[in-house]
Parts: structure tokens; C-alpha cells; sequence
């Protein structure tokens, strides 16, 4: 029988402990495929993922062989394996100077290439792909190339929970007081993780995400509605 291609190279990190990386990125929702292999292997005790890697632990009476055989019975042509987001999320983000210069200090206080860069960011839906780093931090892709902006070389030690902020092709806000190297936008008022809601995040992997301008004032206003938790957050469903 022929040997049919698999869209991702598979690794053993240590004993139990596997890594599958998917050669292309964005191909699959690898949110949905987290659930399939999980029900492919329900002795599976986690399966986490990146942006191309999906990480695999398994208990020790599970063998790499048997995990194999059960991965290849997975079929990767279902098109509900490709991304197609239910919701898209509008989040409120401030661009006024006290919460960020960095875009002044990259464009060199260029007004006319800063606002360029804020509208085709404005105009971008971006993915929430997965939490990572910080409780409630979360990685958006959808970046488009010419809005990629590098990693500071000097982090800064501490950025205001709420800092939307850039790391290469990658977008995330900062759920709390944290160092941080990734540059720094916006700010957007609303929390995306609270630990007495259940789910504490309110974002799922998988939905789409889109920034809206607000000004200092309105900034303000949410920010106090949050906390007297009479604020909710926005979304349409596709």
C-alpha cells in the first residue's frame, strides 16, 4: 500500500512527551484538531498548540506505536479542519500617546505614515490562535506583512496591562503589569481574562478578533464600566 503524506513532521521530545509540526503554517485550525486528536486518543492526558505545533502527552502505558497507529487514522481532507471563524470579537483600543510611543519613535514622527499603519490595522481581522506566556495572553495572527514591526533590542521593564503590542508578524495584549519586548501600539481597556467567570477567558482559539478606535475619554468610561463590571464586549456572529 502506498504510503500516504502527512501534513506534519512528528517528534519525541522525551519519553511521553510528542511534538507534531505542521510544515505549513495557517493551514489547518489547529484549535479544532487539539479536539480531534483528543478524541483519536482519549488517554491522551493534554494536547496543547502553537501556531504550526501541536504537543502531545501521553501516559507512559501508551506506546509511540500506538499513538502513531491512531494518528494515521485521522483524515486531514475534512474541510471543517480549515479555519472558518464563528465569531469575530470588536475589542476597543486608544492609540493617544500616553499609553504607547513606539509607533512615533519607529515612523520618527511621521503623522502621515503612523496613521496609515493605525487605519490597515484598523481595517485587519486577526485569529486568536492560543494563550500563552502570561494567563490570558493571547496570540493573534492575521498580522498583514508590511505591518510587522521587529522586537524591541532593549524590552521594556514594565508595560500597563491592556498594551496592544507587536512582536514580528504576531499581535497580543497584555493582560497585566508585565516586562515586555514586543512594541507597543494602543491600549485596550477591556480585561481578556478574569478568573471569576468560567471560562476565565471570554476569546476562544479559532474566533476572529477586530480593534475599534476609541478616544482617552471613552477609554475612561470603559475602563470604570469594567470595573464595576457593568461592560460587555461585542461580537458578531458569521
Amino acid at each position: 500500500m502506498e504510503s500516504v503524506s502527512k501534513p506534519y513532521e512528528f517528534f519525541v521530545l522525551r519519553p511521553n512527551v510528542y511534538s507534531l509540526h505542521f510544515k505549513e503554517k495557517h493551514q489547518y485550525a489547529l484549535h479544532q484538531l487539539v479536539h480531534l486528536f483528543a478524541k483519536h486518543v482519549p488517554e491522551l492526558i493534554e494536547v496543547t498548540h502553537t501556531f504550526n505545533r501541536i504537543n502531545l502527552f501521553s501516559p507512559e502505558n501508551l506506546s509511540t506505536a500506538t499513538l502513531l497507529d491512531r494518528l494515521n487514522d485521522i483524515d486531514f481532507s475534512s474541510s471543517s479542519l480549515h479555519f472558518s471563524p464563528s465569531k469575530i470579537w470588536e475589542l476597543p483600543i486608544c492609540f493617544d500617546a500616553s499609553f504607547a510611543t513606539d509607533l512615533h519613535d519607529i515612523f520618527e514622527g511621521d503623522q502621515v505614515k503612523i496613521g496609515t499603519y493605525r487605519k490597515a490595522f484598523l481595517a485587519t481581522t486577526f485569529t486568536l490562535e492560543f494563550y500563552g506566556f502570561l494567563p490570558g495572553f493571547g496570540y493573534l495572527s492575521g498580522l498583514p506583512k508590511d505591518l510587522h514591526l521587529d522586537r524591541k533590542k532593549n524590552p521594556d521593564k514594565a508595560l500597563i496591562p491592556g498594551s496592544v503590542a507587536i512582536g514580528g508578524e504576531q499581535v497580543g495584549v497584555y493582560p497585566q503589569k508585565s516586562p515586555g519586548g514586543w512594541q507597543c501600539i494602543g491600549n485596550s481597556p477591556v480585561p481578556w481574562i478574569n478568573f471569576d467567570h468560567e471560562p476565565p477567558v471570554f476569546i476562544q482559539p479559532g474566533e476572529g478578533v477586530r480593534f475599534v478606535e476609541i478616544d482617552l475619554k471613552r477609554h475612561k468610561e470603559i475602563a470604570v464600566a469594567v470595573e464595576m463590571n457593568d461592560y460587555q464586549s461585542t461580537s458578531l456572529t458569521l
